[in-house]
């Protein structure tokens, strides 16, 4: 495994954690506003994002290579007023996200390793189910508008939501 390639993948499990932190801030701002449903979303969606970054570890670690785990940056919540900002900030971060694992895709290409490209191919289609699910949270919101009622309907849908280990390894779990 080149050097590139070991340095890409170790930002990437900080990029993961980041997220993991991330939603576990927004999950947080929305349940001292009242909606336990979407808190619940994004606490699932902060799990998910622990799982990812655990796939990029255990693949260095299957490579006979080692894990570096740096600091992770405190979420910046400053432009956050309501539910449609989180909504808002967690597509916004996952564009983020697909344009790394792209990155990574694409070097694994470049450098010519087959076991990356495999490996990393989980995470793209990951990616595009990521962004349609807040998009389809979002269309949904935009629809609501200000209606207190439908917001909580919607707080009440994303209350169902439950944790399934996801990741490249979650079914060897």
């Amino acid at each position: 495994m080149t050097n590139k390639i070991k340095d890409i993948l170790n930002k990437q499990i900080n990029e993961e954690f980041y997220s993991s932190y991330l939603y576990l801030a927004l999950a947080a701002f929305l349940e001292k506003q009242g909606l336990k449903g979407a808190a619940n979303w994004m606490n699932i969606q902060a799990k998910e994002e622990n799982d990812h970054a655990l796939g990029f570890y255990r693949f260095l670690l299957d490579r006979n290579e080692e894990p570096v785990l740096e600091a992770i940056a405190k979420p910046d919540l400053s432009n956050i007023k309501n539910i449609k900002d989180v909504f808002n900030a967690g597509l916004k971060h996952e564009q983020h996200i697909t344009a790394c694992i792209s990155n990574i895709h694409q070097l694994a290409k470049e450098e010519k390793d087959s076991a990356l490209e495999s490996f990393i191919k989980w995470y793209v289609d990951e990616q595009v189910e990521e962004e349609a699910n807040a998009i389809e949270i979002l269309d949904k919101l935009n629809l609501a508008g200000h209606e207190g009622s439908v917001i909580y309907m919607i707080d009440q849908e994303l209350k169902a939501r439950t944790y399934i280990p996801s990741g490249p390894y979650a079914a060897a779990a």
